[in-house]
């Protein structure tokens, strides 16, 4: 049986080099705002290893936007 999962792919202007895509985890890790070193490792580690298609998590950069547990007093 012939598989497409590792074939290139268009996605509009984007070409993907496999069809396998990461979606986001929302894991709560930034800081203020900001991607961080745990991104970087975590994220880049994936694309290392092949992964076509990486979606990060959201980052909320105002402090309206983040949840109270999170948010800076004042």
């Amino acid at each position: 049986m012939e598989t497409r999962l590792f074939s290139p792919m268009r996605l509009r202007g984007l070409r993907l080099k496999n069809r396998i895509a990461m979606s986001p985890m929302c894991q709560y890790s930034a800081e203020d705002g900001f991607a961080g070193e745990w991104h970087f490792v975590h994220l880049g580690s994936r694309a290392v290893g092949g992964t076509g298609l990486i979606i990060v998590e959201a980052t909320a950069v105002e402090d309206i936007g983040r949840g109270p547990e999170t948010r800076r007093p004042g």
